[in-house]
């Protein structure tokens, strides 16, 4: 059985700052691959709570021509066609990249390190096991290896975590 991967689509709408009858909003495209999420449950032990994490996600602006954040304006008049332009930038920017994502491990590789839950042990897993499935043991040891040095001393929560998590890596990797 070949890998399977969802895409995701999420509208984000944002009203408490607006006008009243007003928002914005935006569209958040996430990718999951199936069996890398797996692998990073399996690694790492943490509980299944049922919720399908994401492997990598940004927000559509990043996907469209002037890559940087994107809002749309909303009233009640244009409703409507604020979410007609929304459909038509998932079909035309959504869609393409969850398709490239899915077919380029490079590029899910690329995805998975600009998205916001890279900076977790959870991120630096799943980039370290992408790295090993793609056959590059070496540099998903060194991605590790940079990782702890970015850490350094720290001794919170999330940086126990981390060096916890790196060393599950190095066992898997055998650096």
């Amino acid at each position: 059985m070949g890998r399977v991967h969802l895409g995701v689509v999420a509208i984000g709408v944002a009203s408490k700052h607006a006008a009243p009858g007003t928002a914005t909003a935006t569209a958040y495209v996430h990718f999951r691959d199936n069996e890398l999420e797996a692998g990073v449950q399996r690694l790492c032990g943490w509980p299944d709570h049922g919720y399908q994490t994401t492997t990598a996600t940004t927000s559509i602006g990043y996907l469209m021509p002037d890559a940087r954040w994107h809002e749309w304006f909303v009233e009640s008049e244009s409703v409507v066609c604020v979410g007609d332009e929304i459909a038509d930038a998932v079909r035309t920017y959504a869609q393409p990249h969850l398709a490239m994502l899915a077919e380029d491990p490079h590029l899910l590789l690329a995805s998975i390190q600009s998205s916001p839950a890279y900076a977790t042990a959870r991120g630096l897993a799943r980039a370290a096991l992408l790295l090993s499935r793609l056959g590059d043991n070496a540099d998903a040891g060194e991605l590790v290896s940079q990782r702890l040095a970015l850490v350094g001393a720290r001794m919170d929560a999330a940086a126990v975590e981390e060096r916890r998590v790196a060393d599950l890596l190095r066992g898997w990797l055998g650096t």
